[in-house]
């Protein structure tokens, strides 16, 4: 307060002496300038809390950001790292696959034939069993026919007394003989 009335006291000195001029723009000087330095009185507190205040959101929200990228660089380089091992994995499969598919095309002919022999061993036994079968079958059907004719030509020769029957008989059974 002292330091206004110094200023006062001498500003009035000097305008009584007609040193300083008192003219429009002189007043609007002044008042300008007394408006300042009140301005500045009053609200410079206030206007430093403000700022300090704005000045601290700024940093928090710098700080954050910074943590954000810095979480986010994280991030980044763990997903990049975990594609650099896919992509190790990938080629691993790829060695194998094509390792895999080397030794299938290598073992596929012996596969086949033996797949092959086996089915066709199956069939040519099946075959030979049937053909056995057959044989069998064929076998006690002809000897049945044949004691049918026998019996028949027995009956014949025997029921009609022809010579040539006779002589057929005997022909007949030395090739039965002969057969069995």
């Amino acid at each position: 307060m002292l330091n206004i009335t110094i200023i006062i006291l001498i500003s009035l000195i000097l305008i009584s002496q007609n040193i300083l001029l008192l003219n429009e723009e002189t007043l609007v000087l002044v008042c300008f300038v007394t408006f300042i330095w009140l301005s500045y009185n009053k609200l410079s507190q206030n206007i430093k809390t403000d700022l300090t205040n704005q000045s601290n959101n700024i940093k928090s929200s710098i700080e954050k950001s910074f943590d954000q990228l810095i979480f986010s660089l994280n991030n980044e380089l763990k997903n990049q790292k975990e594609f650099e091992n896919l992509i190790h994995n990938f080629k691993k499969i790829k060695f194998h696959l094509i390792s895999l598919n080397t030794i299938t095309a290598a073992k596929f002919p012996e596969f086949s034939l033996n797949y092959y022999q086996n089915t066709y061993k199956k069939k040519l036994i099946f075959t030979q069993k049937l053909e056995k079968q057959t044989a069998k079958l064929l076998a006690l059907l002809i000897t049945r026919k044949l004691v049918k004719i026998v019996t028949l030509k027995k009956f014949y020769i025997q029921s009609f007394q022809y010579p040539t029957l006779k002589c057929t008989q005997k022909i007949s059974l030395r090739e039965y003989f002969n057969f069995v």
